[in-house]
């Protein structure tokens, strides 16, 4: 089996789980069993069918079984880790790229590996806890600090890449945590090991490892930790039901001092770090052009919403200034770390991403080692004895300042070995005064204590995932974690920790300022199912949708803001735009005109009363309303194609033609406009001169076939002046033979 059949054929499986259907998912389990060619597969799954047919059959006989829903829950756990299990089993048999290979390597040896690691250790930190693990393995010297390195990435290796943990492994990590005298860099790099291991195959004990190291409250290392439950179980919310005690262990957490505040800024991180661009590229390239295909064409001809292209029409509630009404002080903070926790993400990237190719990243634990002086990779490249160069003040300072994340520092330190002398003094003097300034900006943000110092712990920690995930030369292999849907209204474990309800409304809140709109609207949402009266949560939920192209269901909570709340100018101008991109012409020339009323100088209401009566092929009144436009607004030329158009269906060919001679002075290859005066000139009873304008629009809009379209749509307009079918069908020949004969 290829990779895709086998995730094609797990994902299903998982999906039939969790929607009950057991019997169904074992016939897909055992098929990819039969796949993998390995007999003992099946025995676990047998054991599993003989355990639901005794289930089935108590059930339908009668019988009262009162532990009947802890055997289905145990079913249903049992079946989604054999499906781990054969899913991963599948993809070593047939996979063939980097992390596969590693993995191989490390069932080969991982005895011997986990020893090795686990004495050195014991030997570096002399605890007398690690040194009871393993007492019979000599590794060599322990003040080696190469050997130190290796035993390290080893010991990464194995918390990563084992699937299921068993005692041995989890007496090492707990061990691990709870040591006094191993360095605190250690530790927060094996947390990270601990999460990528549990983000690419589900084990209860690596949630329960990561509850351990959050409760152990080392700074620097609990952070990660929580950060790595957190997206846990964003993940595998599905399965947090099964396990109870991931229910008890997520309500102990409860105690945790500010944990709804950490859960907020994890969240509001995480968001901050996404793709933005993905929505962005949605709407220009998928949901606008559908939109715009159901519009007639008379709106492309006359660029009619573009009459006002430079004052955009607008877009949000200007009474929605107080955005995280629920907790005021929120919004300030936010604009306080807005360099450290902002910029950083968006500045540096791009700065430091062509900084990840030195030897140092080629090892994967390295984009997770957290920054600090002494670690053997920086030293050489800042201090050189000989030429007197010694940069460890500097690098002392870069590792007490947190805005740049530990991946960027590493990137920084590792460039200067390259760089000249000279122009190393230069980089240093440049960073040191920016070291500086931040230092003055850190020392102003402890002010407002612990919580904001851990906030931005969770900041520099995502800048490194980031990196990782966006950078890593395998990250094709990986899952990426910023592509996780982010449905938290569904998410239980937040549940139980966001109780009062404000982290989930500033969460939506913080999404919607900055575009992630499905996102957004699914908070608003569950937020709406609890509380119907506030008008601003209808508007929210209706620009939601109207952002992400679902215009009927936009103008749907429009109106029910609008039943809320009456006669407000924005709504009656949303409900009025709502109409028009549904064709509901009539409709919206009603909501304009009650904006009119509102406020009589808007020239940009005045425009769109106009365009709604051309759609109504109200065109004299239409033009009433253009004209008062173009005496307000003279330096505005767009206002004259409606003008020109209007006047041409009134027989008013002078005028229309001086209004589209005056276009086109301004813009010679406008298509529309050249065709519009063939229009003219024809009508007029110049056949000539309209055959030769005519040309010159197939020429600028360079195609015969979108000509001939535009053309026939104007059909019904031209016969009304005159002119019969015939000679239209002669006068499309005509052009098209000259045309091809040029």
């Amino acid at each position: 089996m290829s990779e895709k059949e086998i995730e094609k054929k797990y994902e299903n499986a998982c999906k039939l789980v969790h929607r009950r259907r057991l019997a169904d998912a074992l016939v897909v389990l055992r098929q990819l069993a039969i796949d993998s060619g390995k007999e003992f597969l099946l025995e676990p799954l047998e054991n599993l069918q003989t355990t639901y047919n005794q289930l089935l059959k108590h059930t339908f006989s009668g019988v009262q079984d009162p532990e009947r829903d802890k055997v289905y829950a145990y079913l249903m756990r049992s079946l989604l880790e054999q499906a781990d299990q054969l899913r991963e089993f599948n993809l070593m048999e047939a996979g063939k790229g980097h992390i596969f290979f590693l993995k191989k390597e490390l069932h080969r040896t991982k005895r011997l590996e986990h020893s090795e690691a686990t004495q050195l250790l014991e030997d570096l930190v002399f605890d007398d806890e690690l040194a009871g693990l393993l007492r019979d393995v000599n590794v060599g010297d322990a003040g080696d600090s190469t050997d130190r390195d290796k035993a390290l990435v080893k010991l990464f290796h194995i918390t990563w890449l084992t699937d299921k943990y068993s005692e041995e492994e989890i007496r090492l990590l707990e061990t691990l945590c709870d040591s006094e005298k191993l360095p605190w860099h250690d530790k927060a790099m094996n947390v990270s090991a601990l999460t990528l291991s549990l983000l690419r195959y589900f084990d209860v004990n690596k949630f329960l490892l990561l509850f351990r190291f959050v409760d152990k409250k080392q700074e620097f290392v609990w952070e990660r930790a929580l950060v790595g439950l957190v997206i846990c179980f964003m993940k595998y919310n599905d399965r947090f039901p099964l396990y109870p005690l991931l229910q008890e262990k997520t309500l102990e957490l409860q105690s945790f001092p500010y944990v709804e505040q950490h859960i907020e800024s994890i969240l509001l991180q995480y968001a901050k770090s996404r793709e933005t661009e993905r929505i962005k590229r949605k709407w220009e390239e998928e949901i606008l052009p559908a939109m715009m295909k159901m519009r007639p064409k008379i709106e492309e001809k006359l660029d009619l919403d573009n009459i006002f292209s430079d004052a955009p029409e607008e877009e949000k509630n200007p009474d929605w200034e107080t955005v995280f009404e629920d907790s005021p002080d929120l919004l300030n903070k936010l604009q306080e770390f807005t360099e450290m926790q902002l910029d950083g993400m968006d500045v540096f990237i791009s700065a430091f991403a062509q900084l990840k190719h030195f030897p140092f990243f080629r090892e994967i634990s390295n984009w997770f080692v957290p920054f600090y002086a002494e670690n053997p990779a920086v030293k050489p490249a800042v201090k050189d004895s000989e030429k007197g160069i010694d940069l460890t003040p500097l690098v002392e300072k870069m590792e007490s300042t947190y805005f740049m994340c530990n991946s960027d520092k590493y990137s920084f330190c590792l460039n200067l070995a390259m760089v000249p002398d000279q122009q190393k003094a230069m980089m240093m003097n440049m960073l040191n005064a920016e070291l500086e300034n931040m230092s003055e900006l850190e020392k102003d943000q402890e002010l407002l204590g612990d919580v904001a110092r851990t906030k931005s712990i969770f900041t520099q920690y995502f800048q490194d995932l980031y990196r990782f995930y966006k950078l890593h030369p395998w990250r094709n292999s990986f899952e990426d974690i910023f592509d996780l849907d982010m449905d938290l209204h569904e998410t239980v474990f937040l549940k139980h920790l966001a109780i009062e309800g404000k982290t989930i409304r500033n969460i939506a809140e913080f999404l919607f300022e900055k575009g992630f709109y499905e996102d957004a609207l699914r908070l608003f949402q569950s937020i709406l199912d609890r509380d119907k009266s506030k008008t601003e949560l209808f508007e929210k939920i209706a620009f939601c949708y109207e952002k992400t192209g679902k215009v009927a269901d936009a103008y749907e909570f429009y109106q029910k803001a609008d039943l809320l709340e009456a006669g407000r100018l924005w709504i009656i101008k949303k409900l009025a735009w709502c109409c028009k991109h549904l064709n509901s012409w009539e409709e919206a020339l009603s909501y304009y005109q009650q904006a009119e009323k509102l406020d009589s100088d808007d020239m940009r209401t005045q425009a769109n009363i106009g365009q709604c009566l051309i759609h109504l092929e109200r065109y004299e009144e239409a033009l009433q309303y253009y004209f008062k436009v173009e005496v307000l607004a003279p330096e505005n030329e767009k206002i004259r194609r409606p003008l020109a158009w209007c006047s041409f269906l009134l027989g008013k060919f002078d005028v229309a033609e001086d209004y589209l001679n005056r276009l086109l002075a301004a813009d010679p290859q406008n298509h529309f406009d050249l065709m519009n005066l063939g229009h003219v000139y024809w009508c007029k009873g110049e056949a000539g001169k309209a055959a030769e304008t005519y040309l010159d629009s197939i020429l600028a809009w360079k195609s015969i076939r979108d000509f001939e379209a535009s053309f026939n749509e104007d059909r019904k307009h031209l016969t009304r002046h005159s002119l019969n079918n015939n000679d239209l069908d002669l006068m499309l020949d005509y052009v098209k033979i000259q045309i091809r004969n040029r």
